[in-house]
């Protein structure tokens, strides 16, 4: 296990897209203490950044950063390997062109969360700002594999031009969800905002309650149905969850045997109750640009998160 513990200077944003577990894995202390990253007042080292200890007993692709990174920006940028877990918020753009391994945030996201992505994990205890799992600039697509858990809500615009992947968010989405999806999967269990799915192409929008503002995307009849792959998505985004508060658990009782008492105020993951209906109401969208996604808006629901809805 690394450790890389923030320090208290400031340097204004930082590029932190060098900090990944596979390229750290194989260098001595001082040779990740000598990394040099480039900041708003010009490049340090990243000592400057960071204190760092390592212990490579439990994985040597364990990387765990600890404290405030909001103004750290591209964390786990092309990321390919390892696990990577952060007790703390994050800066924009983590996790951009991401295509493997798995990154938890025990805190909340900046924008641009998974920008580009296309394998791998992410698993957010937060919230998330705006354009999550956005094209990256001059990309024609957004995210094209992997799977995204939000605890918390999002902002707006996310999931553009999605064409492919998972995403599950416990909470609520922000104005123009999901515009011009490809494909994929998006799960968002609260309120909507309004003008989504404008442009919608393929792809699964699946809605824990009724949406209350209106969409941008022209909406066929809705018709009540049994899907039976339903309950592969759950158990997909069961399994996502139990591997997210493993890898969480561990760097949290790590630190506290490692780094001062602040880290004693680190919450234990709290579980989010997934559904397992199989019925919703359906309907295609969006009509205006000939798209065949479906818009699911779960029915019928069986688990404790959604009793009274």
């Amino acid at each position: 296990m690394i450790l890389l513990q923030r320090t208290s200077k400031s340097f204004g944003n930082i590029d932190g897209s060098k900090i990944l577990p596979a390229a750290l894995s194989s260098l001595t202390l001082e040779q990740i203490e000598a990394i040099p990253l480039t900041t708003e007042c010009g490049q340090v080292a990243l000592k400057e950044v960071f204190n760092v200890s390592m212990d490579r007993t439990p994985s040597e692709t364990f990387l765990l950063i600890e404290g405030d990174c909001t103004t750290v920006d591209g964390l786990a940028t092309q990321m390919h390997l390892g696990t990577l877990c952060i007790l703390g918020n994050v800066g924009d753009k983590t996790g951009a062109s991401m295509s493997g391994g798995t990154l938890v945030i025990s805190g909340d996201s900046g924008d641009q969360l998974g920008a580009g992505m296309a394998g791998g994990f992410i698993f957010v205890v937060g919230d998330c700002r705006h354009q999550l799992a956005s094209p990256l600039p001059g990309k024609k697509t957004g995210m094209r594999g992997g799977d995204i858990f939000i605890a918390g809500s999002v902002g707006s615009r996310a999931c553009e031009r999605m064409r492919r992947g998972t995403v599950f968010v416990a909470g609520d989405a922000g104005d123009y969800c999901v515009p011009q999806m490809i494909a994929g999967s998006v799960i968002i269990m609260g309120q909507l905002g309004c003008e989504w799915g404008g442009g919608m192409r393929r792809g699964s929008l699946i809605l824990g309650r009724d949406f209350a503002l209106a969409s941008s995307a022209s909406l066929s009849e809705s018709r009540e149905f049994e899907l039976s792959f339903l309950p592969l998505i759950w158990k997909h985004v069961e399994q996502l969850q139990h591997r997210a508060h493993a890898a969480l658990n561990l760097a949290i009782a790590y630190a506290r045997n490692t780094i001062s008492s602040s880290i004693q105020q680190v919450p234990a993951p709290i579980p989010i109750p997934i559904p397992s209906t199989r019925w919703v109401q359906r309907q295609i969208a969006d009509l205006n640009c000939d798209g065949r996604g479906e818009v699911l808006v779960l029915k019928r629901v069986s688990s404790p998160a959604f009793e009274g809805r």
